[in-house]
């Protein structure tokens, strides 16, 4: 669960990075055009990059710390004494 949360909030970050290195390369000055295509293109290249890589990493490190704080859990509750549950039977009897 914490892996595709993190997947959602990287696509959130992925998007906010595309148009913010979009912004900032494309209002790169350059004093010939056929040098105002490298920072537009670089920038095009970054932006779809962000977007596709950064929910993967953001899955990836959500799913590395679910297991971390599985691990974490499962050796510390036996220790502590858990969560105990206790469920109560209203009418254990079948009437028909």
């Amino acid at each position: 669960m914490s892996a595709c949360i993190g997947a959602v909030i990287g696509i959130i970050v992925g998007i906010f990075y595309a148009v913010t290195f979009g912004i900032i390369l494309s209002s790169i000055p350059s004093a010939s055009s056929s040098a105002t295509v490298i920072p537009s293109v670089f920038g095009l290249f970054l932006g779809i990059g962000a977007i596709i890589v950064v929910p993967i990493m953001a899955f990836v490190g959500g799913l590395i710390q679910g297991a971390i704080i599985a691990l974490v859990y499962n050796f510390l509750a036996p220790r502590i004494g858990g969560i105990k549950v206790q469920f109560k039977e209203d009418n254990p009897t079948i009437s028909t």
